[in-house]
């Protein structure tokens, strides 16, 4: 092969990268439709995306966001729009006793001062005598996991929250009404 015919294949190459913020091309560069700049931009926006999404807790490949406030002022439909405005997914799942158990490592240290527990919603729904999934999915959670006297069959008492004490003996999630007003979310990314 010819070295000019190798150096003129390489001229036709264009390569674009984004460098202190700035567009740095490098090659044959006269296309201009705009489309690698766009890419570059993309690409980029989405790696610093990835990278602004922290874990409080991480499980089965799962992210998990605690949103805590020292005030009784978070009902079940404010969750929602809580994960939704910080893009953090939406109110999560508790998977099983293990998922529950770190979990419940995490939000006991994020009790405020002066208080002697929290509320925390999931998206976990209680329908029928039944624990569901944010999905609808059925799930079975041993007994133990419920917070003493509850579940509660009232019909209206739809929604599952956590309810973590400073004291451990005293935690366990529980179903309420969606205008119950507890302390925070747990999002799932």
């Amino acid at each position: 092969m010819k070295k000019g015919g190798d150096t003129a294949k390489s001229a036709e190459t264009c390569v674009s990268k984004i460098v202190n913020g700035k567009l740095v091309q490098v090659g044959d560069c006269k296309k201009n439709d705009e489309s690698d700049i766009v890419r570059l931009i993309k690409k980029s926006r989405d790696e610093k995306k990835k990278a602004e999404i922290k874990c409080d807790v991480k499980y089965d490949s799962k992210c998990f966001r605690i949103v805590v406030y020292g005030t009784l002022n978070v009902t079940f439909n404010d969750s929602e729009s809580i994960c939704k405005s910080m893009n953090i997914g939406e109110p999560a799942n508790i998977y099983n006793l293990t998922h529950l158990q770190l979990l419940l490592t995490h939000l006991r240290p994020l009790i405020p001062a002066g208080w002697t527990w929290i509320g925390i919603w999931t998206g976990m729904v209680y329908k029928n005598n039944q624990l569901l999934l944010s999905s609808g999915g059925s799930i079975t959670l041993a007994t133990e996991v419920w917070y003493p006297d509850f579940p509660d069959p009232d019909a209206s008492y739809t929604n599952v929250g956590v309810a973590v004490f400073k004291d451990p003996t005293y935690q366990g999630i529980f179903n309420e009404t969606p205008t119950f007003s507890i302390h925070g979310v747990i999002c799932e990314i």
